[in-house]
Parts: C-alpha cells; sequence; structure tokens
C-alpha cells in the first residue's frame, strides 16, 4: 500500500477541480492506497504568501508531502497559467520535495485553448522539485463536468474514460506494475462466465461500481455501497444469476438478475470496464441475463437505475425495456427510474 497526498489549489467552493479529485482519489483508495489530502486555501493566507515555511500549517502541509510516495496535483487553469495558490505551495518547498515520488498533474478549465498548461506551464516546474516520474496528465474541460446541488458529480464521457486511463498508469507506476494495453474487444474470444459476487473475478466490477455511483451521488448509502441485497440473492440457488464477460483474463463488463417475485427477475449490477464501453458489451451483457432468467423461468424483468445514469438509460431502452416513468419529466424530479421487460416470446421460443 502507498501513500498518496493529493493537492487541491482550487480557490473555491464548490470547485469542479475538487470534483475531478475527489472522483480520481476514490480510485486510489479502491486500490486500497492510502490519500492524504492537502487543501491549499485552507492553509494560512499570510504565511503562504510570505513563503513562511515555519509556520506549523504550512509545516504540516510540507510534512504530508515529504511522507507521501506519490502525489496528485490538481489545478484550475486562469489566463492560460496554473492556480496562484499552487505557484505560492510550489515555490516555497524545498529544492527536491519530490524526490523519489510519482507525479500525476491533472487541470480543469473552460476552453480547449489551455490544454497544454500541463506540459508546458505545470510540469517543468514540477520536474524542478525531483520526482521520480511524472506519469500522463489530464486537462478537463468544465463543460464536460456536472456538479449537483447537494453533492455528486457527473463527467461526461469524453473526460471520464481519459481520465480512468491516467489514474490507471498511474496506479501502475506507483504499484512498480507494467502499462497494459487495451485493445477493442474481439466478440468471439469473449468468455462468458456464470459467477458469484464473493468470486475473485467479479472484484473490478464492485470495486468500480462503488466508485461510480459514490461519485455520481455523492454520498454513501446502502446503494452507494453495494449493500441493499445480500450477495447470496445473485445465487443460483436463490433464483438469481451473475454473469462476468472475460477477455484476455480481464473483467470487462457484467451484471445480475435477483428474485423480485414469482414471475420476475431483478436486473442489478450492470456494469462496463471504462476502457472499453460503446463495444456493445453491455447489450451482450443483458441477452445473457435475459436468458438466464428465461432458464429460471422468470417471465419479466425489472430493474432502477439511477435518474444520473443517462448512458444506461439509453442503454435499457435501446434493447426494448420499457419506462415505468414520464420520460419528459426532469430524471431528478423521480429519482430511481425504474424499466421493464416482457419475456413471455422469448419463454415461448425456449418451449
Amino acid at each position: 500500500m502507498a501513500t498518496i497526498a493529493t493537492i487541491s489549489s482550487s480557490p473555491s467552493v464548490p470547485s469542479r477541480t475538487d470534483a475531478v479529485l475527489e472522483y480520481v482519489t476514490k480510485r486510489l483508495i479502491s486500490h486500497g492506497h492510502e490519500v492524504t489530502p492537502i487543501v491549499l486555501r485552507d492553509l494560512p493566507a499570510a504565511p503562504l504568501l510570505h513563503g513562511d515555511a515555519h509556520d506549523p500549517g504550512i509545516a504540516a502541509a510540507v510534512k504530508t508531502l515529504e511522507a507521501a510516495d506519490a502525489v496528485v496535483v490538481t489545478t484550475p487553469v486562469y489566463k492560460a497559467a496554473y492556480a496562484g495558490l499552487l505557484k505560492v505551495f510550489l515555490d516555497l518547498l524545498p529544492q527536491y520535495a519530490l524526490k523519489g515520488k510519482t507525479v500525476l498533474p491533472l487541470a480543469t478549465g473552460g476552453t480547449p485553448a489551455h490544454v497544454l498548461v500541463i506540459d508546458y506551464a505545470l510540469r517543468p516546474v514540477l520536474s524542478s522539485l525531483g520526482p521520480s516520474a511524472i506519469t500522463q496528465g489530464w486537462f478537463v474541460l468544465s463543460s464536460h463536468i456536472n456538479l449537483y446541488d447537494g453533492g455528486g458529480v457527473l463527467l461526461d464521457q469524453v473526460a471520464s474514460v481519459p481520465l480512468y486511463q491516467v489514474t490507471e498508469a498511474f496506479l501502475t507506476t506507483v504499484e512498480g506494475g507494467e502499462p497494459v494495453e487495451s485493445p477493442p474487444v474481439q466478440a468471439a474470444a469473449i468468455e462468458v462466465l456464470r459467477a458469484r459476487p464473493e468470486d475473485p473475478e467479479a472484484a473490478p466490477l464492485l470495486a468500480d461500481l462503488v466508485v461510480e455511483y459514490s461519485t455520481r451521488y455523492g454520498q454513501t448509502n446502502d446503494n452507494t455501497q453495494l449493500t441493499e441485497v445480500p450477495p447470496t440473492d445473485f445465487h443460483a440457488d436463490s433464483g438469481g444469476a451473475f454473469v462476468l464477460l472475460r477477455y484476455g483474463g480481464q473483467t470487462v463488463a457484467g451484471g445480475a438478475i435477483r428474485r423480485y417475485d414469482d414471475q420476475t427477475a431483478e436486473v442489478k449490477r450492470m456494469w462496463t470496464s471504462h476502457l472499453h464501453r460503446r463495444q456493445g458489451l453491455g447489450r451482450r451483457v443483458l441477452a445473457e441475463l435475459e436468458q438466464a432468467a428465461v432458464d429460471l423461468g422468470y417471465r419479466q424483468l425489472y430493474l432502477t437505475t439511477g435518474p444520473r445514469q443517462p448512458e444506461a438509460a439509453a442503454l435499457y431502452r435501446a434493447v426494448g425495456f420499457e419506462p415505468q416513468f414520464d420520460v419528459d419529466a426532469d430524471p431528478e424530479s423521480i429519482g430511481p427510474l425504474p424499466f421493464t421487460k416482457d419475456l413471455t416470446r422469448a419463454l415461448k421460443v425456449a418451449s
């Protein structure tokens, strides 16, 4: 396990930059690492501006950085430059404050014209502090970050996929591993595995769902922690099924059904790896779950998806699920969005 310090240099609350950092932090924790935050706007202003490294608050932040094995640095971009808070903090650090550490730089901004700030403004300053490696950073457009009142953030697919990739590359470096290529999945080479939630092959699915749900909904509850139903509900002897798609020895997608009532199976735990989305894997999982439901004698599928999961709602409608809510209403005003699908035709074919 590594200790990873995160540096937040946004001066405002709420902050899109902090929302991106929170998403990345959840991924770091899901890998078992300890994360220690440094929030620059909370440091005493006068000592920070005067470069007083002996101030107790500043000294504690520097000590946190010294104790870390790796660092994530985040900044908003203003006038084509990284944040002034970050500038004054970096200026007061010892010359080799990042010696032996792996660094992940991330930035947010309002225009693609600032996309090179990381490489041409921030990276040289970080390099001067002696890190062992500065991994590929990423610039996230503010328009791709949707903040919700009361907490929660939805990252556009254009932002979430590369952000996932650079975070995984950073973690690979921190953990001493080798980068793994993720080529497009070849349908003919997919292995369909009937598993249990307790199986190690299911771990990537469950860990990623916890990160996704808690990020999008900004709170911890039974649903975001996947504890709203017991894992045994997905066992075959309980009338359930847990399906994984495996490719190249990796779990790339999956989902489950559980008994809802005598005639109905409920779909749960739908997931596709960030690296393999928009390749038809969600459709394939649903087809496998539908067949499993037919085999178990169910006549209908039922599911709910959250109002902040538009891509999931679009998938369910595309494969024949019927919305049981007003599709013209604001999803946030509804809450969980229910869908059903009739399986009687499939039952007749099977018989």
